[in-house]
């Protein structure tokens, strides 16, 4: 619902795409509108495309009766960024000119992003109780010893890109049972499975060298985090609340297609609560201890990547546990989907996962401190408990 005499415009820059509404991202763009004026708050969809005859910001995205409809391009008071691709330039011109027509100011975001797995892999790193939750991990470039990393993980090594999402381009290499070939399987650009078998050692680094060109990639050991032969990671949402504090929303398993490398919803996978899926899986001690590391991670986390790369307003935490039981840290994403939780049917995550936006968004503009997002906020003292309150795991 767009409220015309609402004061306070947050607009949502979204990837544009074909089809009716002509962009990405729709159920999370409809429902923030929906409960946006509980909020006192309009809502405006920006659709961004990386098409220089379509780069220009012409108009803008309501939803109104149960519709989107163009509307004309507002003054805008926040800005919330969930376009994983670069803004083109002559769109930023016109964003700043829509921010600063109204209240001076320059363009205010209403979270930072982060950059890509690697800077935040060593961000992490930086934390004695997280780099144990981390797998060892390297840049991949032209001198990289794949060979090596292979033989001391014999279960295979994991590619993936350093700005990829959904699952897209990663892949598994791994000596057959024989050990007289390699083998490469992961999902393309187009998410699609590859499957592909070398019988000699430079015809593995020729084929590496031809899929990362224009990609920047890292390398992993490739972990086993499967239950009955399905990968499952778990995904825990944390967000800043109505009043400017992280908050553990939920948390959510996510299972991927038997054979599957990754448990992404985007390739197959399906969600389920995390309590009773743990507890088939490890049973009920060993459940306790994963979800108690998982909620003292989730309250480190955050603010050591805003103490380096500027005010964040939630996160998707990404979990694995591996056959012993011990949980590994896989990803950090500042613009995390939130299907999982519709789908594992917790309605109470469900709602809090699209209204914490919208109040912290309130939060922001009622306080006045939005500027400066990049700036990297000063970290509570972690050799304590200071900012590091119990936070209470959802979704059982």
């Amino acid at each position: 619902m767009f409220l015309q005499q609402q004061t306070n415009t947050v607009a949502i820059l979204v990837r544009a795409t074909e089809g009716s509404p002509p962009f990405v991202d729709e159920l999370f763009c409809r429902r923030l509108s929906l409960d946006s004026h509980r909020f006192g708050l309009n809502i405006i969809v920006l659709a961004v495309s990386n098409k220089p005859s379509v780069s220009r910001l012409t108009q803008g995205y309501a939803f109104d009766r149960g519709e989107w409809n163009i509307v004309p391009l507002p003054a805008v008071d926040l800005i919330m960024n969930r376009c994983l691709l670069p803004l083109p330039g002559i769109f930023k011109q016109q964003l700043q000119a829509l921010v600063s027509s109204s209240n001076g100011h320059h363009v205010r975001y209403w979270s930072a992003s982060l950059p890509g797995k690697w800077k935040v892999h060593r961000a992490l790193s930086a934390d004695p109780r997280l780099r144990a939750l981390l797998a060892p991990t390297t840049l991949l470039q032209s001198d990289t010893l794949w060979e090596q990393w292979l033989e001391r993980w014999p279960k295979g090594i994991f590619f993936k890109p350093v700005s990829g999402t959904h699952g897209k381009d990663t892949f598994r290499l791994y000596h057959d049972e024989h050990h007289t070939s390699w083998i490469m399987e992961g999902r393309n650009t187009r998410n699609e499975l590859i499957h592909r078998t070398f019988e000699h050692r430079q015809d593995v680094s020729a084929w590496l060298d031809l899929y990362k060109a224009g990609k920047r990639m890292i390398l992993q050991p490739y972990l086993e985090l499967s239950h009955y032969g399905r990968p499952f990671d778990i995904r825990a949402l944390v967000q800043k609340n109505g009043q400017g504090r992280w908050s553990l929303t939920g948390c959510m398993v996510r299972e991927g297609p038997a054979g599957s490398l990754t448990s992404n919803l985007h390739g197959g996978g399906k969600a389920y609560p995390v309590h009773p899926y743990l507890l088939e899986r490890y049973g009920s001690n060993q459940s306790d201890t994963l979800l108690e590391s998982i909620r003292q991670a989730a309250a480190r986390i955050p603010t050591l990547l805003e103490s380096r790369f500027g005010r964040l307003a939630e996160l998707g935490l990404d979990f694995g546990a591996d056959v012993q039981g011990r949980l590994w840290l896989l990803e950090v994403n500042s613009r995390p989907g939130r299907s999982s939780f519709a789908e594992a049917g917790d309605t109470r995550m469900h709602n809090l996962a699209y209204t914490r936006p919208l109040a912290y968004a309130r939060y922001l503009l009622q306080q006045h401190v939005l500027t400066d997002v990049k700036r990297p906020m000063k970290m509570p003292n972690t050799s304590s408990t200071a900012g590091l309150k119990p936070i209470p795991i959802h979704g059982g």
